[in-house]
Order: C-alpha cells, then structure tokens, then sequence
C-alpha cells in the first residue's frame, strides 16, 4: 500500500512539473514561429543563404524599438496623434483600436491612462457567485440620496468587451487587488490569480469612513 501511494504521489508530482513546463514550452514555441513567419520570407529574400531561422524575430524586435523610438519625440507623438483621429472617426476601427489600447495600455502600464479606480466584488443578495469588477465612478439616481457606483464587469478571457453596472453601494465590495493584477487574472481565466485574493467590507462602509474622516 505505501508503495502504491509513493508511486501516485511521485507520478502526480512528475505531472504538475511537466504540464507547466509542456504548455510554457508550446506558448514560446508558437510564438516564436509566429513572429518569425511575419518577416522570414522577406529576410530570407534578402539575405539569401546568409538567413538563419530566428532572424524574422530579431527583425521584428528592431521595428518594433525603432517605433517605439519615433513615437518617443515629439514629432512622433503628434504623428500618432494625428492618426489616432483618423482610426477613431472610421466606424469599425474605432471600436476595436479604442478598447484594445485601453486594455494593452492597463496590462503594460497599469499607471498610464488608466481610468479605472479599483478592483471590487460585486455580491447580490442571496446569490452564491461573485462577480470582480472595476469602478469607474459614481451616479446621481434621481430620488436616490445614496450615489450608485458605476462598475464595469469584463468578459473573460477578453475584458475589450462587458456590461457596465450602476450597482447600489451595499452589493459592491472592496478587494485586495490592484486593477492591473485583476485585468491579469480575467484575461487568463483565473489560471494567473494572486493567492492571497480577499474580498473586504462593503465599499458604503469605506465611504461612511472617508465622510467621517473629513
């Protein structure tokens, strides 16, 4: 019977070693396949016999740096400016370029243009789910003397897309979370989720205090 046990011990172990490092293994190697097709037949053209696989990568690598670099000066900014306006007036585009930067700008550069406030739990009366959210502000309900607190729930895996909220204080809930570690963890599904996750007080009790402490 121990011997039994050590074996399935050991085996589950080998497993929750391996899978990780299988699907890591997949994701990089996709990718860099990926990155490297985008420009391999132009280098190969190019170099001709002097091309070496990883090369389409490097070369992407540097477009992307020297754009980043153009886009850093002034000159570069009002550039981009100027083309942003033109994406945001074109009827389809502006519904994705919009979203999207909102959301690369939240993963990469949490600081950076972020208009959410911070990452709650939304928790109705009676239901046994939760649902994380992020406050976006707050509303004036005519005949409501208690501001509803608008909160926009994303889809997952994708948080471009959602519902927006305007939910009474008293469902709303004050996490532990950072908004970017949130956004991490709704666009990988939960798999990247911070161990220590709390869902805290009711957030009219954080703003009775916030009054009080005026």
């Amino acid at each position: 019977m121990g011997l039994k046990r050590h074996f399935k011990s050991t085996l589950f172990t080998g497993i929750l070693t391996l899978i990780p490092l299988g699907v890591t293994f997949f994701v990089l190697s996709f990718l860099f396949t990926t990155i490297d097709g985008w420009l391999a037949p132009i280098m190969a053209e190019v170099l001709g016999e002097r091309y070496r696989i990883g090369m389409g990568v490097l070369a992407t690598i540097l477009i992307v740096y020297l754009v980043g670099l153009v886009v850093s000066n002034f000159l570069g900014q009002k550039l981009l400016g100027a083309s942003e306006k033109i994406l945001t007036k074109i009827p389809l585009v502006r519904e994705v370029y919009a979203p999207v930067k909102q959301v690369v700008q939240m993963a990469l550069m949490p600081s950076a243009g972020n208009k959410f406030k911070r990452a709650v739990a939304i928790k109705t009366p009676g239901s046994p789910m939760r649902v994380i959210g992020f406050v976006t502000g707050a509303f004036h309900e005519e005949g409501n003397p208690v501001p509803l607190v608008s909160v926009f729930v994303p889809t997952s895996p994708n948080p471009t897309t959602g519902v927006l909220l305007f939910c009474d204080p008293e469902i709303v809930y004050e996490t532990n979370m950072k908004v970017e570690t949130a956004m991490k963890m709704l666009i990988s599904g939960g798999i990247v989720a911070p161990d220590d996750f709390i869902i805290r007080e009711q957030i009219q009790q954080q703003i009775n205090r916030d009054r009080k402490s005026e």
